[in-house]
């Protein structure tokens, strides 16, 4: 397989939307995953109006496309339903007879609040953002770095072109 580096041109690959609470809840990485390829998967429900009566969209993932696309095996997926369920962040409701289940994707309403006071603006016109859960908002110290070592070849300064050579622990500019 060949690998290319990213370039400011680089087209972007596709991806999921990892939700970044995952990692504070207690579930195991299986249930992480299937929660995020579920999430992916409201979403598209979402742009699909996959409604019920309610108003709430649902998910149609069968296990056997969740065994397919996570390459876990069907009692590592149907463990990691059951955590994600146990955990309130997933309803499987029965689609009826012979039909396929309906999954309900729940988001922590601690999740949805944040992203409302985060947006909130003040009187000046600027906004405010709160700290997510137990972020600490004191003042921060900054070490002092070592600076980089720069060597300027001053011979031949009206040529404008730089040329930056990096050696390990240095930075070399010279004219060129």
């Amino acid at each position: 397989m060949n690998y290319n580096y990213i370039t400011k041109e680089e087209v972007s690959v596709t991806y999921f939307q990892f939700p970044k609470f995952l990692l504070k809840y207690p579930i195991s990485q299986n249930g992480k995953v299937v929660y995020m390829l579920l999430y992916d998967r409201a979403r598209l429900s979402q742009m699909n109006n996959w409604l019920d009566e309610n108003g709430w969209i649902y998910v149609i993932y069968p296990i056997t496309e969740l065994i397919k696309h996570t390459g876990k095996c069907r009692s590592s997926i149907k463990s990691a339903l059951k955590e994600l369920d146990e955990a309130g962040l997933l309803v499987r409701k029965s689609g009826g007879f012979s039909r396929p289940n309906h999954l309900y994707i729940k988001i922590p309403t601690e999740e949805i609040y944040q992203k409302v006071s985060d947006s909130t603006q003040l009187e000046n016109g600027r906004s405010y953002n709160q700290p997510l859960y137990g972020q600490n908002t004191g003042h921060m110290r900054v070490k002092k770095s070592a600076p980089n070592k720069v060597i300027i070849n001053k011979n031949n300064i009206s040529n404008n072109k730089l040329n930056y050579e990096c050696q390990e622990d240095q930075l070399v500019i010279v004219n060129t």
